[in-house]
């Protein structure tokens, strides 16, 4: 007697409205610049041409886009309409979402060589310059916006780890040619910003209390004491 097989059926369940919003918007993306449509974009009314401020502007508004939604939940047209730009302008600077996210995520402002010039100084007082430094850069909206993006994110995919670790891992190294005193100083310049780091996740990610409400000055003269220690061994 034969065997009988059991009858197996498949259910195609359709896609969400987000994960189609999102495959839309990369695929439109693309197809205009392969289509050199992108070089008609100066021609369009209502659209920011492209310039040397343009890619800026992309940028800024992308910062503000994935705050609020996140990496998965923005879209490159949401992005586009934010930065006031057609959205094959994306695909021409960034190349995909995934580029433009890692722009967001350079240090603005010369942030590390400010950190590093807080080793120069008074000895006695390189715990408060580096601690005050390091959490102003973190007070001010703009930059402690996009170091919160770039922290929860780092933590859950791997590529943003690899591309934000040479930053800081440069920015370490770089302690040697400064006028910290002893030996390695790399060493300890790392120990004080894994410290700083800690204090700001908590303060400014997990909103720990009493971390969160305490005034800054107040943050500082708690810390200051520990991240001079790191440094001096004082």
């Amino acid at each position: 007697m034969a065997h009988k097989w059991p009858t197996i059926r498949f259910r195609l369940l359709p896609p969400t409205p987000e994960a189609t919003a999102r495959v839309r918007d990369e695929v439109a993306a693309h197809l205009t610049v392969l289509s050199g449509y992108g070089r008609d974009v100066k021609k369009q009314v209502g659209r920011r041409p492209g310039n040397q401020q343009t890619r800026q502007t992309i940028v800024d508004a992308a910062s503000k886009v994935f705050a609020i939604k996140g990496f998965r939940g923005a879209t490159v047209r949401a992005i586009a309409d934010a930065a006031g730009v057609d959205v094959s302008m994306i695909a021409h600077y960034f190349g995909t979402k995934q580029g433009l996210f890692l722009a967001t995520l350079e240090f603005p402002n010369q942030a590390p060589e400010r950190f590093l010039s807080t080793l120069s100084g008074a000895p006695d007082e390189l715990g408060e310059r580096l601690t005050r430094a390091y959490l102003e850069f973190w007070e001010n909206p703009e930059t402690q916006r996009q170091m919160i993006i770039a922290i929860k994110t780092a933590l859950t995919h791997d590529e943003v780890m690899e591309h934000s670790r040479p930053v800081i891992t440069d920015m370490i190294a770089k302690a040697v040619l400064t006028e910290l005193p002893g030996p390695h100083p790399e060493q300890r310049f790392g120990f004080a910003m894994a410290h700083l780091l800690g204090v700001a996740i908590a303060r400014y990610v997990s909103k720990v209390p009493p971390l969160a409400e305490m005034d800054l000055d107040e943050v500082i003269v708690h810390t200051a004491p520990a991240i001079q220690l790191h440094l001096t061994g004082d």
